[in-house]
């Protein structure tokens, strides 16, 4: 790890440290159980005070057929909702399937019980029965207290337009007060042992039983391919989920088919209304056509309308031939007035009227008969004036016969123009009124087809409602419940100590996320920079009250063995070379900084290794106590580091034996009022070089820098420097002090003791008080808090 200050946070979730979870966990181990305690206390109190909820339920099979399948005529209702699963689920979801329930189970009043704590419904076993009628409606769904004093009398309360009526009757007496009339009577269920007591009745509008209905009742399917449904219903009362239940099964048998039949009479009902509008249409129809077929003489508008086109085309005819005759008529007129020999067309003039053809002939004639006769005769011969004579004749005879045949020529053609019109003015109308007439007649038939269709499904339909049977039955009738399915015992209880280990984590992960103190080995080698020489197992045979000599005693304790391993690892820092000077601190008191020091020094000794401590906490001296100087020998010790330092007595003088022969001790000696310019001074390097002529280790028990400067000082007059941290005490901002110590002193030899490994219980003493009180209390630790504070002042 670099080097530098070490945040009391950083790396605390790069890995869990079992080690420090552990002890947490034991440490908390009593409030853990009592949260355990809690839980589970409050999973008891839920139960004993929730009332317990009771499921009845029952399954039915759905199987509606119809019996005019027999006939081969397929059954309309088929796929409906009404016939489908789906459909009857609705059914029985149904406002008004819940309106004819609350009719059937009489449920008009409910009777209630003031427990202790809790109300309970006394369903079919309440010590009283109540007869009424209502009056004023807004009684409906109130509670009406009742208090049986005896076997004869009561007391009934409630509360009426914002006012409490309260009065004492009998039982069997007539009540005609206010809201309503009632008469309250006794049961076979009352007894003069539990009869007595508290009591309240809801008289229960149909709308109140209808909404509990809604809301309590379950219809859910079963099995999709099997066609079952399951109904179930929750209440307090076992016996009333069973009734209630019992009575919805019943009903629905006999719903079933009538709710079924009641659609297909309102198919048939729709039917005969849309057979009866089709009719009037239809009639409607028929007296439009029999109206056009008297108006226009004619059933048959396409026969109309091919007559008229050939009686065109015969007009046309004739106008052709009347004008062809016409134009031969001028044509003759235009020869008989002219100087040649008329030539005439034999075809046309046989086309002429007998005696017009006989008269153009008789003319032709005697118009050739001159013109022969002139090549042998004058004109001014008799014979050719005879016979011009009768050309005259007969010439004036034919054109007066012209006039009148072109007379009656033009009125033919003109009665042949005139007959056309009108056939042609008739002919235009004929398109419209055959496409309105033929509109008409399709939809007369679609109406026609349509009518029919409408009658055969409504005997279809009827067929089907008379044929149709409900085979619906009850698989599993309603079911007395014999355990709550609310509230769940088991799971409360379950739940209740899930709930407490879950806090007791929450907890025990608070204190681990809070927790700041180093509590193992692989905690603080994570942290530090400096090597770590090993760790001290807390000392088990009781608390001291001290710091103390204790491997004499227990020289194969674990402590003992754990000192001698880290004897061995500074042997591999410093070499086997004798003379050389150990300092042993700490961050503050209470650490264990003279119990490492003092015992680590007596393992030394152990190994036949002259081993000299050296108290230099002259503030607060604790060797003496640890190697057994009793309180009066301490008040007259004059000699020790204090005066030696100042010259006035010789170091030798200051040293004192141990238990051990090789380990020896110089006290602090008197408190001086300037430790600090005492280490600075010549008279302490001189005790130390001649220490270490005599000793073969020299131990320097220095006090805290975590609280003053004098350990700084001691230190660097030392090979080795040790820095105790103690397990579960020593927090993770006291590496901050010790790297700054590698860092601004460029000590090489720093390295890290970690004490009192395990549960955190040793011996108990320190310089907590010993420097929060007296001539220390102005001294505090110096952590990051106090710098920031410094650093804002200056």
């Amino acid at each position: 790890m670099s080097e530098g200050y070490i945040d009391s946070g950083n790396d605390l979730f790069s890995s869990l440290d079992l080690g420090k979870v552990k002890l947490i966990l034991k440490k908390s181990i009593l409030w853990v159980v009592l949260i355990l305690i809690l839980t589970n206390s409050l999973a008891y109190l839920y139960l004993r005070y929730t009332k317990p909820v009771y499921e009845s339920e029952s399954i039915i099979k759905l199987e509606v057929e119809s019996e005019a399948a027999i006939l081969g005529i397929s059954n309309p209702a088929v796929g409906s909702n009404i016939s489908g699963l789906s459909g009857e689920i609705e059914l029985l979801k149904s406002k008004l399937f819940f309106t004819r329930v609350s009719n059937v189970i009489n449920y008009n009043v409910a009777y209630h019980y003031y427990g202790r704590y809790l109300t309970d419904e006394r369903y079919n076993n309440s010590p009283f029965e109540v007869s009424f009628k209502v009056l004023d409606p807004s009684i409906y769904d109130k509670p009406i207290d009742i208090e049986i004093l005896d076997e004869r009398n009561y007391v009934l309360s409630y509360q009426y337009s914002g006012r409490e009526i309260k009065a004492q009757y009998k039982f069997g007496d007539d009540i005609s007060s206010g809201p309503f009339n009632l008469l309250i009577e006794k049961t076979e269920n009352y007894n003069n042992e539990t009869g007595p007591g508290r009591y309240y009745f809801v008289l229960n509008s149909q709308q109140s039983v209808i909404n509990y209905l809604k809301n309590n009742v379950s219809v859910t399917p079963e099995n999709f391919n099997a066609k079952t449904i399951k109904i179930s219903l929750r209440d307090y009362n076992k016996y009333k989920a069973r009734d209630f239940i019992t009575a919805i099964d019943t009903l629905y048998l006999f719903y079933a088919k009538e709710a079924t039949n009641q659609a297909l009479k309102q198919k048939i009902n729709f039917l005969e209304k849309l057979i009866g509008q089709t009719n009037d249409k239809l009639e409607e129809y028929e007296d439009y056509f029999e109206n056009f077929t008297i108006e226009n003489r004619t059933t048959s508008l396409q026969n109309d309308i091919n007559k008229t086109i050939g009686l065109l085309e015969t007009l046309d005819s004739q106008k052709v031939s009347i004008q062809t005759n016409l134009e031969n008529i001028i044509l003759i007129e235009q020869q008989i007035n002219g100087e040649e020999v008329p030539q005439f067309n034999p075809f046309i003039a046989r086309q002429l009227p007998k005696d017009f053809y006989n008269s153009i002939e008789q003319y032709t004639k005697l118009f050739s008969e001159r013109k022969l006769k002139l090549d042998s005769y004058n004109e001014n011969t008799l014979v050719i004036q005879r016979l011009d004579s009768r050309l005259s004749e007969v010439k004036s005879h034919v054109s007066e016969l012209i006039e009148v045949y072109k007379k009656v020529t033009k009125e033919r053609l003109r009665d042949v123009e005139s007959r056309r019109s009108l056939l042609e003015a008739n002919f235009a109308e004929l398109p419209s009124m055959g496409t309105e007439y033929n509109k008409n007649r399709r939809v007369y038939t679609l109406q026609e087809q349509f009518m029919q269709s409408m009658r055969q499904s409504k005997m279809q339909l009827e067929i089907t409602q008379a044929g149709t049977v409900n085979k619906s039955v009850i698989l599993a009738s309603a079911s007395l419940p014999s355990n709550p399915v609310h509230p769940n015992n088991l799971l409360i209880h379950a739940v209740g100590f899930v709930v407490g280990i879950i806090f007791s984590i929450l907890l025990i992960a608070a204190k681990f996320l809070l927790n700041n103190r180093i509590t193992s080995l692989k905690e603080l080698d994570s942290i530090v920079s400096v090597p770590v020489l090993g760790g001290i197992p807390a000392y088990q045979k009781g608390k001291l009250a001290h710091a103390k000599l204790i491997i004499d005693e227990n020289p194969k304790s674990s402590v003992s063995e754990s000192l001698r391993a880290i004897r061995t690892n500074m042997e591999f820092l410093n070499g086997t070379g004798q003379n050389h000077v150990i300092a042993v601190t700490s961050t503050v008191s209470g650490e264990g900084k003279t119990f490492v020091g003092v015992n680590l020094a007596g393992i030394m000794a152990l190994s036949k290794q002259k081993v000299c401590v050296v108290d230099l906490d002259m503030r607060k001296p604790k060797i003496g106590l640890a190697f057994g100087q009793n309180g009066s020998e301490k008040e007259k010790e004059e000699i020790g580091v204090s005066t030696i330092l100042i010259n006035k007595y010789n170091y030798k003088d200051g040293i004192r034996k141990t238990n051990l022969p090789t380990l020896d001790y110089i006290p602090a000696g008197p408190i001086p009022p300037n430790p600090s310019e005492l280490l600075l001074s010549k008279g302490f390097e001189n005790l130390v070089n001649n220490l270490k002529k005599d000793y073969d280790t020299v131990v320097l028990d220095t006090p805290p820098v975590g609280l003053v400067t004098d350990g700084i000082l001691a230190m660097k007059s030392a090979d080795l420097q040790i820095y105790v941290l103690r397990s579960d005490y020593s927090k993770r901002e006291y590496v901050n002090t010790l790297n700054d110590l590698k860092k601004l002193n460029k000590f090489k030899n720093l390295t890290v003791i970690f004490n009192s490994l395990g549960d955190g219980m040793g011996y108990g003493y320190g310089y907590g008080k010993g420097y929060s009180d007296g001539y220390y209390e102005d001294l505090k630790p110096q952590n990051k808090f106090h710098s920031l504070i410094k650093f804002f002042t200056w």
